[in-house]
């Protein structure tokens, strides 16, 4: 109702009152109140009439702000349509700000490494899992303990075997790596040192310096051995040596073979390397800066396999190889050997029969090496063995003073077995204690005893040149070793060793004997992580 019609209403009943006042002369009183009456009457509906338009304008105002993303936080009519527009504005810009920093927060998230340090070492790993570092590290010290009676007067002593720290791990998920310094070496102080190519089982591709794949003892990892020190077989091969190496591994028909880096597998059903050396000679090893000294090189070619594997029988973890090597030696010096434990030198190429300081013999020409080789595992149960045959031709001058050259044939072997008594896995590998040492807890650890025969034989024609009288020509060990595996770390080793020997005594080489036996106890504590 507007105000037109109301003003128009007020007059008519004015008239209308005052008609009937003249006419009926009503009582004026009654009339009074009856005109205040209907004045409230209008004032009410005035009020109720404002109330509706406030009504239908919150409606309006609530619709939009239903449609609209931008709450209406003022008063309807104090927020003008571009106050809005910039309000949209900022809030988007903080929406976006927002979305921006969790992005940049996420991403960082990702790029954080991984750390690691539990029972499987020390490990540092790219957030994507396509690098990784482990570092490790090994300590073995020894002591050596010879008989009273011992005639060839060794000397006890406690010795600081191995101090080595490294580094391993892989960039881009499949190039492998592993930089392994000795600080307790005096001349090889650079062990390990190479890069593999791990992109596919079946082939993969190791360059540097690395264990030569000839010896199955000798590829067994350096704190993983049975007894302190290794057979003779072992020091008819190279040590470590510089080259490159293809190799790989194929699964039993139904499996997939799985890439192992390094220069040993032991995990698939068949596998093989074929490498190319410098060539380091018999238990050899170049020295750090691994230089040639000639342009011949040596061919290495190893084939095993594990014929059952897969079959949930005894014989699953039986494996059979052959190695061999070929090569030219070139003049090149030749190493001592000794025997195993007690590490003393039985066949000594300085012991000349001609006394010329000159006289310096050389492994000059063709150099070849066998090596067939097994070992089965099963249980707590382990037997391994080797045979080597390792030809070379030596070159020096005979007890007349002439220059001659004579081919050596050395022949050794050797057979250990094993038994864990606390029920352990026996493995190629360490063994894992089921329950660590702890006396307060009545845990003791794992407890492994092992036995060993070895002999090797030095070809006859080495006496051509050698003073037999001060090299023997055969030797014979036996060994007797208990360990005890603290934990996943640590081990106690104690071997006790018997050595009997023909030849490498005597006043001369016309009145020979034997060189005294030896009998010899050694202990290692170890720590390797």
């Amino acid at each position: 109702m507007n105000q037109l019609q109301k003003t128009a209403l007020a007059i008519a009943i004015n008239f209308t009152i005052l008609g009937v006042s003249s006419a009926k002369g009503a009582d004026t009183a009654a009339l009074e109140k009856r005109i205040h009456e209907l004045e409230n009457r209008l004032a009410k509906m005035d009020q109720l009439e404002r109330r509706l338009e406030q009504l239908d304008k919150a409606t309006t105002l609530t619709n939009k702000a239903i449609s609209d993303p931008i709450p209406v936080a003022t008063a309807p009519n104090s927020i003008s349509s571009t106050e809005i527009d910039k309000l949209n504005r900022k809030v988007n810009t903080l929406q976006r700000k927002l979305e921006v920093q969790d992005e940049v927060t996420t991403n960082s998230f990702q790029k954080l490494p991984i750390f690691e340090a539990g029972d499987n070492g020390f490990k540092i790993s790219s957030n994507d899992k396509k690098h990784q570092v482990r570092i490790r590290g090994a300590v073995q010290a020894d002591g050596r303990f010879f008989s009273e009676d011992d005639l060839n007067k060794s000397t006890d002593s406690f010795d600081l075997k191995q101090a080595r720290f490294w580094v391993e791990g892989y960039v881009f998920k499949n190039i492998y790596y592993k930089i392994m310094p000795d600080f307790a070496a005096s001349s090889n102080i650079l062990p390990d040192a190479y890069i593999d190519y791990a992109y596919d089982p079946a082939i993969n591709l190791l360059v540097g310096k690395f264990k030569s794949s000839i010896s199955l003892e000798r590829l067994q990892g350096d704190s993983d051995g049975t007894f302190l020190e290794r057979a003779f077989p072992t020091y008819l091969a190279s040590n470590r040596d510089v080259g490159i190496q293809i190799h790989g591994a194929f699964g039993k028909p139904g499996y997939t073979a799985e890439s192992v880096p390094g220069p040993i597998d032991t995990k698939n059903f068949l596998t093989y390397q074929i490498g190319v050396d410098n060539g380091s000679g018999d238990d050899g090893s170049p020295n750090n800066e691994g230089k040639a000294g000639y342009d011949s090189k040596e061919f290495v070619g190893r084939i095993f396999s594990h014929p059952f594997q897969h079959t949930n029988t005894v014989l699953e973890g039986l494996g059979v190889g052959l190695a061999g090597s070929f090569g030219d030696s070139n003049a090149q010096t030749l190493k001592d050997q000794a025997t195993p434990l007690g590490r003393t030198k039985y066949l000594d190429y300085t012991k000349t029969l001609n006394k010329d300081p000159s006289n310096v013999l050389t492994s000059d020409g063709n150099r070849n090496r066998l090596y067939p080789q097994a070992y089965w595992y099963t249980g707590p149960f382990g037997l391994m063995g080797e045979y080597a045959i390792s030809t070379q031709q030596l070159s020096g001058k005979n007890k007349a003073g002439d220059s001659i050259n004579i081919e050596q044939e050395n022949k050794a072997w050797q057979v250990l077995t094993s038994y864990v008594i606390t029920g352990e896995d026996n493995s190629f590998g360490a063994i894992k204690p089921i329950q660590n040492f702890d006396p307060v807890k009545g845990t003791w650890g794992a407890w492994q005893l092992a036995a060993r025969w070895s002999e090797i034989d030095i070809d006859k024609n080495t006496f051509q040149l050698l003073d037999n009288s001060k090299a023997a020509n055969h030797a014979t060990a036996w060994t007797l070793g208990v360990n005890w595996y603290l934990n996943s770390y640590a081990l106690i080793r104690a071997d006790y060793e018997q050595v009997s020997f023909d030849g490498g005594s005597g006043k001369d080489s016309k009145h020979i004997g034997n060189r005294a036996i030896e009998q010899v106890f050694a202990t290692r504590f170890q720590l390797s992580f």
